[in-house]
């Protein structure tokens, strides 16, 4: 099987540099518009272990998330037409990442003209994030209930069920919930006899941590944490607002990077993503996701939508083990954390 993963750029100079690697002297001149087509931007591959290897393409639309956001129908149809030419060059199955949460509820419209399987990513993301916060858990001394901001999102819901099912106390930053959210947390509360309880604002400081993995970002000026606070933040859009530079009183994690079988194989597009980013074989979950299909030939594991069913969850821990992929290590700002930096935070002195 082969994969595809949609991108968009963040940026109008970032659109231009699209234009730039694609040769289209609109995106070098406007920074792009609805009329301008999805583009390639490079060829991927990856092995596992065990023998098994998969190739695929990495496919940007035009659209910056403003706009995909603004016109719902442009947005889809973009998205569709670059899960298209995914298809076009070979693609099984192709991953939506960031570009799910802006169009067609959770991609949901997107998978209904798909002509192949598609997946948000969102499951990966949250199981990462929970691999994530079992990482932290092991250095942990004082066992503090876990912050949990993002409830009803998707990605929230499932890594509080991944907690959950783990036995973990989980405080879910929520001032009104909604009836639905209540009675998922009753119903993981007598499925997994945890303690989940809501607050009206997360608790920050010392001891503390927080996961912050709501689908709007920048509910958290990085200006205004107290020191002490660790937070794990998860996909895009983050939700610390780096309003001032990095502070060193204050740790912030990323929540969904994953370690692949193998490093990518991918010319001189891999070699500049390893140069900006630090990174030989980690990357984004959602990113990973539809490789681990692709490797497994298993596309029963795809989510689209606003729920992720445990279930699901299960089955892509059980193929991601399978085929070598793992949450082994912690980052910041996709850089690794020294074990003496996470202690600091993690057993602060009395």
């Amino acid at each position: 099987m082969r994969f595809g993963f949609v991108v968009h750029p963040l940026t109008p100079l970032q659109q231009r540099l699209l234009g730039v690697r694609s040769a289209d002297p609109r995106l070098i001149l406007t920074g792009g518009s609805r009329r301008t087509p999805a583009r390639k931007l490079a060829k991927l591959g990856l092995r596992d272990p065990f023998g098994g290897r998969v190739t695929g393409h990495l496919v940007a639309i035009p659209g910056l998330p403003d706009a995909l956001l603004t016109d719902q129908e442009a947005g889809v149809a973009a998205v569709g037409e670059a899960v298209a030419l995914c298809h076009r060059l070979g693609a099984d199955v192709v991953g939506l990442g960031a570009v799910a949460a802006m169009i067609g509820g959770q991609g949901k419209a997107v998978a209904r003209q798909a002509p192949c399987p598609v997946s948000t990513g969102n499951g990966f993301t949250a199981l990462a994030a929970v691999e994530t916060i079992a990482q932290i858990r092991r250095l942990d001394r004082r066992r503090a209930p876990i912050g949990l901001m993002g409830p009803p999102g998707p990605v929230a819901n499932a890594i509080l069920e991944g907690l959950s099912a783990r036995g973990e106390p989980v405080e879910i930053v929520a001032p009104s919930p909604p009836r639905p959210l209540v009675r998922f947390v009753d119903r993981l509360t007598a499925r997994h006899h945890g303690h989940i309880r809501f607050v009206d604002e997360p608790t920050l400081g010392p001891g503390r941590i927080l996961v912050a993995a709501s689908s709007t970002g920048g509910r958290l000026p990085l200006s205004g944490l107290p020191p002490g606070s660790v937070i794990v933040d998860v996909a895009a859009p983050q939700d610390v607002e780096h309003d001032v530079p990095r502070r060193r009183d204050v740790l912030i994690l990323d929540g969904e990077y994953v370690r692949l079988p193998r490093p990518l194989i991918g010319g001189s597009w891999r070699r500049a993503y390893g140069w900006i980013t630090g990174q030989s074989r980690h990357i984004f979950a959602c990113f990973a996701e539809p490789m681990l299909m692709a490797l497994a030939r298993d596309t029963t594991v795809c989510s689209v939508g606003r729920t992720v069913p445990g279930a699901r969850l299960d089955a892509l821990a059980d193929l991601a083990s399978a085929h070598g992929f793992a949450v082994d290590r912690l980052h910041e700002y996709g850089r690794r954390v020294a074990t003496d930096r996470l202690m600091r935070f993690l057993q602060p002195s009395d």
